[in-house]
């Protein structure tokens, strides 16, 4: 029997370098981290004894995709807002057809481990994993190694194998990593409950003062969603189960629709509630979702409940981009690269980058433990967020007025309370993506590697969000990056919806856009809140000062947080505005009023794939719609108030618009 070759983990790292266009030199800055299968941040531990051999396991076997440079350069190009590909996006069939790993690998794999007693988990179109479970005797003797348990310095009990594992001569090539042969983390939320003591900082209309579904829709701008377009699916992994009825609760409370949730078992896991920590996570990103748009079709929960960390995330992964159902996914787990280790994020690293292939956005939370992550010793980032095809989320201070109306913004720190703080930082292990080129070198953020956050959105407990769980003690206030992430997930699907009601296509990939139209990169103006005061480090406590704020982009913020009007011109209207041949403006504009609602017709343009309307007047949520047709209806709107509304005709290469007054009739 042949060792498993590493060279598969190492062939990754080099792949992102190609789909990230970063210098040559980097690959030797990658190959250092070829590491050894016991987590790096368990270097200190203790030896208990050999794991028990009727415990049950799960393993993934990582197969390479077959043309690595050729995926990248795919994804690359469809996720450019100026390439010619953008938006050809691929079936997960497609992807497999053109990139996916070799089918005869994953077929003689999968036949190995049944005939050698191991039942196969989540099926992968992309043939990029292997899910295969059994127990640990099974394993140590399938793959000739010990498998013994350890306790960490910091108090976790976990197992590890001792050596790497061994596959027959015939398949040792046809695998380029294990995963989970080693646990060290089971459960990675990514969330802070308001300690008790504490005061809520926020003029909140929720429970306790604390932020609800509308205050969160108000303070950031977010237009609604066109009811009709009622397409946009979106998705939350979790390591366990929730109780419906919490749910229930917070759309009741929140005046919200019945947006149906539905559960999406993974590897046999059977849905109940296995953690209290995991309900509380798994409502809060629902809620969270929901909250900011609330005409989504469904929210899809991804649970598996019974795997490591690690496993679950990478299976979980498997069956969203299987699906292709979610447009968009949040995910609030994750901790430290260096407890998640080379091998791990390897793995992520190609699933990750289907779903962009596939015009699935992923949200990620940068962590809740400043600039120092969970090992707390000298700089840290967090994976998945700090992958180069997720858009990390980091965390703020929200202040508000009593309307719930913007106020300002500051990051989210309360680590001198031992109370957490936004993560953010610079990963050791991914070169810098192309698209973090507009990345200014200011504020601690790299020229060389993967900087985190892109985006943020409120986090701090102490300003933080009512969600209802039975369990929990009802109604709780809830922080960190857990909130931040579902929140932009929630708006990221009000701008594909809008996009795609356009007959534009999808919104894709989020980065490549984010920093081509924000402050730095080529267009004049800022997308988003700028957050300039703050650090999320803690000198007297680690030694080491984090990072700060400042003007444009930074590692605690990213470019900052949501103003809803903003995306919807850039990343609607602005994209295509390319100078190229735009469509002749709408003629003919005729309105008519309610109280409360406003609606519109206008004749067609030659050429125009669809239509956009923007009003401005005293609502601080801006009212916006989008349409192939040519008459539109925006509701919410002030009694007896002016109103300009902006009708654009758009397509890919040019917009033109014209415009209308309006009043409101009076309240009746």
């Amino acid at each position: 029997m042949s060792k498993t070759s590493r060279s598969g983990a190492y062939k990754a790292i080099l792949f992102w370098c190609v789909a990230s266009g970063c210098a040559a030199q980097h690959a030797a800055r990658a190959a250092q981290f070829v590491a050894a299968d016991l987590p790096t941040s368990a270097s200190t531990y203790t030896l208990l004894g050999r794991t028990l051999h009727s415990q049950k396991m799960a393993v993934d076997l990582v197969l390479p995709l077959r043309d690595l440079p050729g995926a990248a350069a795919f994804v690359s190009q469809i996720t450019n807002p100026a390439a010619p590909q953008f938006g050809d996006i691929l079936t997960p069939q497609a992807f497999a057809d053109r990139f996916g790993a070799d089918s005869v690998s994953y077929r003689l794999l999968g036949e190995w481990a049944t005939a050698n007693g191991l039942s196969l988990g989540e099926p992968s179109i992309s043939r990029t994993i292997l899910s295969v479970r059994g127990t640990v005797g099974q394993f140590e003797t399938l793959f000739d190694v010990n498998i013994s348990d350890y306790k960490a310095s910091d108090g976790r009990i976990f197992y590890a194998a001792d050596r790497p594992p061994s596959f027959p001569d015939n398949l040792a090539t046809r695998v380029s990593s294990v995963v989970g042969l080693s646990r060290l983390n089971q459960f990675e939320p990514l969330l802070r409950v308001l300690s008790p003591g504490s005061r809520v900082r926020s003029l909140g209309h929720g429970a306790n003062g604390a932020l609800n579904a509308l205050d969160l829709r108000t303070a950031y701008n977010v237009p609604p969603q066109s009811p009709a377009f009622p397409t946009e699916t979106l998705a939350v992994f979790e390591q366990g189960g929730y109780f419906p009825s919490d749910v229930t609760a917070y759309l009741s409370k929140n005046n919200l629709p019945s947006v149906p949730v539905t559960p999406r078992l993974v590897n046999g896991y059977g849905g109940g509630v296995n953690d209290s920590g995991v309900e509380l996570e798994a409502v809060l990103d629902v809620d969270m979702e929901v909250a900011v748009n609330p005409l989504a079709q469904q929210v899809l929960v991804y649970e598996d409940g019974d795997d490591s960390f690690g496993v679950a995330l990478l299976d979980s992964l498997t069956a969203m981009a299987n699906d292709d159902k979610a447009q968009t996914i949040s995910i609030s787990y994750g901790t430290d690269e260096v407890i998640q280790g080379q091998t791990q994020m390897a793995a992520e690293g190609p699933l990750f980058m289907q779903l962009a292939a596939q015009g699935q956005q992923v949200f990620v939370s940068s962590g809740d433990d400043g600039a120092y992550g969970r090992t707390g010793v000298g700089y840290n980032v967090a994976d998945p967020a700090s992958q180069p095809f997720v858009t990390a989320v980091g965390g703020t201070t929200l202040f508000t007025n009593n309307a719930s109306q913007y106020l300002t913004e500051e990051v989210w720190n309360l680590l001198n309370s031992y109370h957490g703080a936004t993560g953010g930082g610079v990963s050791t292990y991914w070169p810098l993506p192309g698209y973090q080129k507009f990345a200014g070198a200011g504020n601690g953020v790299s020229k060389l590697y993967r900087n985190v956050p892109d985006v943020a959105a409120v986090a701090d407990p102490e300003t933080g969000v009512a969600v209802y769980s039975k369990m929990n003690g009802g109604w709780v206030t809830i922080g960190g990056t857990s909130v931040s992430s579902p929140i932009w997930a929630g708006f990221y699907s009000i701008l594909n919806a809008g996009k795609k009601g356009a007959g534009l296509g999808q919104v894709g990939f989020f980065n490549p856009g984010l920093y081509r139209f924000s402050k730095g990169g080529n267009v004049p103006f800022f997308d988003e809140n700028d957050i300039k005061d703050g650090t999320n480090g803690s000198k007297p406590i680690y030694h080491l000062p984090g990072y700060s704020a400042g003007p444009g982009d930074d590692n605690t913020t990213g470019w900052g947080s949501i103003i809803g009007y903003y995306f919807v011109r850039d990343f609607i209207l602005q994209p295509i505005a390319n100078g190229k041949t735009s469509p002749p403006p709408p003629t003919g504009l005729i309105g008519s009023t309610t109280s409360t609602s406003a609606s519109i017709t206008w004749n067609k343009a030659d050429g125009a794939a669809g239509y956009a309307v923007l009003g401005a007047g005293p609502t601080y949520i801006t009212p916006t719609a989008f349409t192939t047709g040519n008459s539109a209806t925006i509701n919410g709107l002030k009694p007896n108030s002016l109103y300009s509304f902006f009708v654009y005709s758009l397509k890919k290469s040019g917009i033109a618009y014209n415009n209308i007054y309006l009043t409101t009739a009076p309240a009746d």
